[in-house]
């Protein structure tokens, strides 16, 4: 019975290990410059306006002559909504209480996406390139009383991708990459009883389990090239190869008898399946005063299928030990922008694009759990709201003298309302069935370039 009980705790806050607190499909950040930003990130692996192509394609350094920093911040403010109805169960078809038109506001915190890059030229041929920035992070933050903070309450993924890399360019006109990435990723997350529970105030405020300090370094590699098909048009593609972070972290419980293990600090891990991704871009200059990139980026979250953890304190049953079925989807990001060229000082932008969620329609059929109630539950969750998104963006550069400049972008991004259904059995068996209210948020950034 214990044994139920700490599975049902497993179960619920593993829900809550992603969301939409990022800005792309599933947990995936494409926020890596701010010129970038301007352009809504179309063929950001091609244009190399500066040294922050390097985040997407290696072989950018290639197009540098001199030493070339840059370096900036995205500040992101989400506005996440959920309203629904939440109804409580003795026994399937036995609900006991419902409370209605339950609102959760805002519940995606603001965050800060910093960035820096470096590329070195060594000869005609050769160069070397150096990144740093985040490609996946989340976080969400329900209030304490919210009444299914028993699936979803507080969840943070912080990410922190370096990557040093090296180009050969051929000829002038077609170079590679290929870099290295070094990426450390951080999480923390929790489920607890609502503090205002009043089927069982004993344990009101009690956290169901909570997964604290989870971090891992994992290594994996990027291969990029560019074609310069023209003088006036590049193409140019790249390739990031999964990542696979085995996150360690305290696993606890104040649900249950103490010590009990595996969940009385006891080491547990969890698998994180992050996606390989392929970028295409295409850019072309029309003329002195008028530029066009386009730009597609396959994400390959079907790998991403299930969250499951090995506790190595729990014995049989908990290796591995299943937390929920994900079943994302993989899916393309497509988008396009225009630069206009006033003058040698300024650069101004536009773009538009079209973002593929990774959160699956429908329902999964496959939860013992919500089926012994006859309750339908949809793949999307409160913690991935996740769904197709729209953005527009505006931005510009202005260059002081031929080695200082600065980038400016602004973007608004928003996306459909969705059908989102979930259920747990802990403390109590709780049907939260309702939808996202609002998913939409605000970008701006800036950066500094200087070239030696």
């Amino acid at each position: 019975m214990k044994k139920t009980i700490l599975r049902r705790a497993a179960l619920a806050a593993a829900i809550s290990t992603t969301s939409s607190g990022a800005m792309a499909a599933g947990f995936y950040l494409n926020e890596t410059s701010i010129s970038g930003l301007g352009r809504a990130f179309a063929a950001e692996n091609t244009v190399g306006d500066n040294a922050a192509i390097l985040a997407r394609n290696p072989a950018g350094s290639a197009l540098f002559d001199t030493i070339t920093l840059s370096g900036g911040v995205i500040y992101v403010n989400p506005e996440i909504d959920a309203e629904g109805d939440v109804t409580y169960f003795a026994a399937p078809d036995t609900p006991i209480a419902t409370l209605s038109d339950q609102k959760a506001t805002d519940y995606a915190p603001t965050a800060w996406v910093p960035n820096a890059y470096l590329a070195v030229p060594f000869n005609e041929n050769w160069s070397f390139g150096l990144a740093m920035y985040s490609n996946y992070g989340l976080e969400t933050d329900f209030d304490s009383d919210w009444p299914v903070t028993t699936i979803a309450d507080k969840t943070e993924l912080l990410t922190v991708n370096i990557a040093p890399s090296v180009a050969y360019d051929f000829n002038d006109q077609f170079s590679i990459g290929f870099a290295v990435n070094f990426l450390y990723a951080d999480a923390t997350l929790k489920t607890m009883v609502p503090t205002n529970f009043g089927l069982n105030p004993t344990v009101a405020g009690a956290d169901i389990l909570s997964y604290d300090d989870a971090d891992d370094w994992e290594v994996s590699w990027t291969i990029g090239a560019l074609w310069n098909i023209t003088d006036r048009t590049r193409f140019g593609i790249s390739y990031h190869a999964e990542l696979d972070p085995e996150l360690e972290g305290d696993v606890n419980s104040d649900l249950v008898p103490l010590p009990l293990s595996p969940f009385n600090d006891a080491k547990g891990k969890v698998t994180l399946d992050l996606p390989d991704t392929l970028e295409l871009g295409l850019y072309h200059r029309f003329n002195e005063n008028w530029g066009l990139a386009l730009g597609a980026l396959w994400t390959d979250w079907d790998d991403f299928e299930r969250l499951e953890a090995f506790i190595p304190a729990g014995g049989e049953g908990f290796n591995p030990l299943l937390f929920k079925e994900e079943n994302f989807q993989s899916g393309w990001r497509y988008s396009i922008a225009g630069e206009y060229y006033p003058c040698e000082e300024v650069t101004l932008r536009i773009g538009y694009a079209y973002d593929e969620g990774a959160a699956r329609d429908g329902f999964n059929t496959g939860d013992a759990a919500a089926n012994a109630y006859g309750l339908p539950i949809t793949w999307r969750t409160l913690s991935i709201p996740d769904t197709d998104r729209n953005w527009v963006t505006i931005g510009g550069t202005y260059k002081f003298n031929n080695q200082l400049s600065i980038d400016g972008g602004l973007a608004y991004l928003w996306g459909d309302d969705e059908t989102i259904q979930e259920f747990t059995t802990v403390p109590a068996p709780t049907y939260f069935d309702g939808r996202t209210t609002n998913i939409e948020a605000w970008l701006a950034g800036v950066s500094l370039n200087y070239a030696f």
